[in-house]
């Protein structure tokens, strides 16, 4: 969501610390609301953070989290993300991000991802397909920019072959 593990940790503080402050009776469903929080909050970072990098001179790049070695990381049943993955969901709406991921990581039903984000459940399929539907078309550039990419650098090899090979008979 953050594209940053530092900021993610900052996050998880931030809900720790409402969590703590938080009358525990008055809480019907706890996962819904560190749900909600943690995606709120993560909504106001990422908001932020664009701010600051729209004055920022250079590319910025997300921070992959590798949750190869350390089973405790990262959510139960996934991978770690991408880099691709990361550049692509850095391009989406901050609504749009936050419902992919809501529906693709924790398969969250679109009941809980509109009442997450304050909006209608039709809204929620919206965003969620949105949201689909850029990534994919991201995904299908970047191969062909990848394969035009490779046909390029093999036509190259080619006649670079062609022309060591005549000088060496």
């Amino acid at each position: 969501m953050l594209g940053s593990a530092t900021q993610a940790e900052d996050v998880v503080r931030g809900v720790r610390l409402r969590w703590q402050a938080t009358d525990r009776a008055a809480v019907a469903d706890p996962q819904a609301y560190l749900t909600t929080v943690t995606t709120r909050l993560s909504i106001n970072v990422a908001h932020s953070a664009r701010l600051r990098r729209a004055s920022y001179v250079g590319p910025w790049l997300p921070e992959p989290l590798d949750t190869g070695n350390d089973a405790g990381t990262g959510v139960a049943g996934t991978g770690p993300v991408e880099f691709d993955v990361l550049l692509m969901l850095e391009q989406l709406d901050l609504a749009e991000r936050a419902a992919f991921v809501l529906r693709e990581t924790l398969a969250s039903p679109y009941s809980e991802i509109a009442a997450v984000l304050c909006v209608d459940e039709a809204q929620a399929r919206h965003l969620v397909r949105r949201a689909r539907r850029h990534l994919a078309t991201d995904l299908a550039t970047d191969r062909v920019a990848d394969r035009q990419g490779r046909e390029d650098t093999a036509g190259r090899t080619r006649a670079g072959d062609d022309a060591e090979d005549y000088e060496a008979a």
